[in-house]
């Protein structure tokens, strides 16, 4: 991203958001970024609305805590998908509706019983991989699956790893959708203007604790090749930050 590693960027002052002294270092760097998925998927991507199920993939990370946040604000409800048992109970405190553990449950049969005879026709995948094909046939005729991540794919050279593999019967006769969405490019196509009212309302969501950011792990400059490591590094928790002075207000203070 330009600008990334410069100390100074000239910039038009009308594309830029002012920050209030309430929210830290840590929590501002990060508004474009998790959150502002968070909300893109699910109010307009998606355009849930209240009452309504959404099923999402990865619950724990953070933008499927950031979704539950949202998701209970809003008052839509979730259907979390997990991959570890030991991971459900700490979905279900963050405020999900409903969990499924694809490591002792079917995530179709799943799906069906928790939504009844109206299902679900809404869904948020980051992992791909055969979890994002159940996804995908978990939801009821005219149903989509935005896709934003491939965790499955995550240092793996395995084909099943790399695909979706879909069922053309429920693409051509139940007229279900599986379309991406990437933020870098949601950037580069809307306007400066409606970026900015995403952030803001993003800002304002944070700032009045509806959405809670992890603290970030500050690394200074010279230790960036750490801080790498770390971002890499699977169930971190936490995205690091270069800080380039020090770290008063990195760690949210």
């Amino acid at each position: 991203m330009a600008g990334t590693w410069q100390e100074y960027l000239v910039a038009d002052a009308h594309r830029l958001l002012p920050v209030p002294d309430r929210l830290s270092d840590s929590s501002a760097c990060q508004l474009a970024v998790n959150p502002l998925t968070a909300l893109l998927l699910v109010t307009r991507e998606l355009d849930v609305q209240p009452g309504e199920w959404l099923v999402q993939t990865a619950a724990g990370s953070t933008v499927g805590r950031l979704v539950i946040q949202l998701a209970g604000h809003l008052g839509m409800r979730t259907i979390n998908v997990v991959r570890r048992r030991a991971a459900v109970e700490e979905i279900r405190a963050l405020g999900g509706d409903e969990v499924v553990c694809t490591e002792d449950e079917d995530l179709v049969r799943r799906v069906a019983e928790i939504a009844g005879p109206g299902g679900v026709r809404k869904a948020a995948d980051c992992v791909a991989g055969d979890v994002g094909a159940q996804v995908s046939q978990a939801l009821a005729p005219g149903g989509e699956v935005v896709v934003y991540g491939a965790l499955s794919t995550h240092r793996q050279t395995d084909p099943a790893a790399l695909t979706i593999p879909l069922r053309a019967r429920s693409v051509i006769y139940e007229t279900k959708r599986v379309r991406g969405f990437w933020l870098n490019r949601w950037f580069g196509s809307t306007s400066p203007a409606d970026a900015l009212r995403a952030l803001s309302e993003v800002r304002g969501l944070v700032a009045d604790e509806v959405l809670s950011i992890p603290r970030g792990r500050p690394f200074p400059l010279d230790r960036f090749t750490e801080a790498i490591a770390f971002a890499e590094a699977p169930a971190h928790g936490a995205k690091p930050l270069i800080v380039f002075e020090d770290d008063r207000d990195a760690d949210g203070g």
